[in-house]
């Protein structure tokens, strides 16, 4: 994933680049200042990137002509605009101009521009490239995948998405992951990893983990035929007021998932609300292996090389340190946190503001209310992995306690 922010704001670039990273940590997010380096060229298509963030005005230009030169040269780019002093005409002008959507510039939720990235992306490439999985009909069989039928997509990218499937004779519900490797692209790393993804998630078999079918490998693309846990994410069910009973259940089958692939010798590295499912009965499922790792492997390198979720990261994965199982226990601890309250204990600017703050910040303090679970939280939570739990049965342990 490829994006372009154009403003001459640096602070504000950096905020936007700070959410667009903790959504897609991988993704390439370019800058472009037009006071140093200038308008873009009349003949600029977009470059390689799949979406561009453009600020208005931009010094004595408005964000909206330069939004009208793009789009008059057959730019179908998506754009999103962000005004300085917005207001609801000046919406309407940026989506008649060609913008995917519009945004007053200081009153950008995370949930709702991430909500906007994705469908402008989505818009772009509605089902561009699953001819080659589904035929030539959307609707149509999925072409070697044994006899299933594609139903819709549930999410989907330039180089991955996720599709659901029903199985021709039993009627089963199925998601496919399916990775292209497209040439020229940086998608080798990508395939490699997703292939490794499959053979992680295959070795567990625990009912808080997603139930792994099948996989394929054909040509240009990869897939994994998963359980379709159709309940929608955790994150959905975050920032509600949750019963306290509830967040420490959903709390306790997260540790059991951690429990599984952790002896199965495996960290999980990105563990989030979105990344945690739900079955229709409400057992949840741990998701999206992609940056696990077996533990004798775990070790970041490379300078300045953190894979991982600010938000939900540990200090030691934010400063690039070994990893353990207590890297993932910290993790949850920060889902504990916002399962109870709503909020997430830490917030910052920058991702690197952040990382400071799971560092050195007080730890977070529980409302008189939640007063029963402040033990657990400061073991889950404690900046020292040492003075962390130790594993899982530890936290298990202490809700079975309860």
């Amino acid at each position: 994933m490829q994006f372009l922010i154009i403003d001459n704001d640096a602070e504000y670039r950096s905020v936007l680049r700070y959410h667009l990273q903790v959504e897609w940590p991988e993704a390439i997010v370019n800058e472009y200042e037009p006071a140093t380096a200038g308008r873009l060229p009349d003949d600029f298509r977009g470059g390689n990137n799949d979406l561009i963030l453009l600020a208005d005005p931009l010094d004595e230009e408005r964000g909206l002509d330069w939004l009208r030169r793009l789009r008059a040269g057959g730019n179908d780019v998506p754009v999103i605009l962000f005004a300085e002093n917005g207001d609801e005409f000046l919406a309407v002008e940026a989506i008649k101009a060609g913008a995917e959507n519009y945004f007053p510039k200081h009153r950008v939720k995370h949930q709702g521009l991430v909500a906007a990235v994705r469908a402008a992306l989505d818009q772009r490439d509605p089902l561009a490239w699953t001819g080659e999985l589904f035929g030539d009909s959307a609707s149509g069989a999925l072409k070697g995948l044994g006899g299933h039928r594609f139903v819709r997509r549930l999410h989907g990218g330039a180089m991955a998405s996720i599709f659901l499937a029903e199985n021709e004779s039993s009627g089963e519900l199925l998601a496919f992951k399916v990775v292209r490797q497209v040439p020229d692209s940086g998608a080798e790393r990508l395939f490699d990893r997703f292939l490794q993804e499959y053979e992680i998630i295959a070795r567990v078999d625990h009912p808080n983990v997603v139930r792994i079918m099948d996989l394929g490998v054909a040509d240009d693309h990869a897939y994994i035929a998963m359980e379709y846990l159709a309940a929608g994410s955790l994150a959905e069910r975050v920032g509600r007021e949750l019963h306290p009973d509830t967040a420490l259940e959903y709390t306790a089958q997260i540790a059991q998932a951690l429990k599984a692939i952790h002896g199965a010798g495996v960290l999980h590295r990105d563990l989030k609300p979105a990344n945690v499912m739900f079955r229709e009965d409400d057992t949840l499922a741990l998701i999206d292996f992609g940056l696990a790792k077996e533990m004798r492997q775990a070790q970041i390198t490379g300078t300045g090389q953190i894979f991982g979720t600010p938000y939900y990261m540990s200090p030691e994965q934010g400063h690039g340190g070994d990893l353990d199982e207590r890297s993932d226990i910290y993790s949850l601890g920060v889902i504990f946190y916002e399962l109870l309250t709503g909020q997430r204990p830490f917030v910052a600017s920058s991702p690197f503001a952040l990382i400071y703050q799971h560092s050195h910040a007080e730890r977070p303090r529980l409302p008189d209310s939640l007063a029963d679970y402040q033990d657990l939280l400061d073991r889950m939570l404690a900046a020292d992995p040492a003075e962390r739990c130790q594993t899982t049965d530890e936290v298990l342990q202490w809700i079975e306690q309860r």
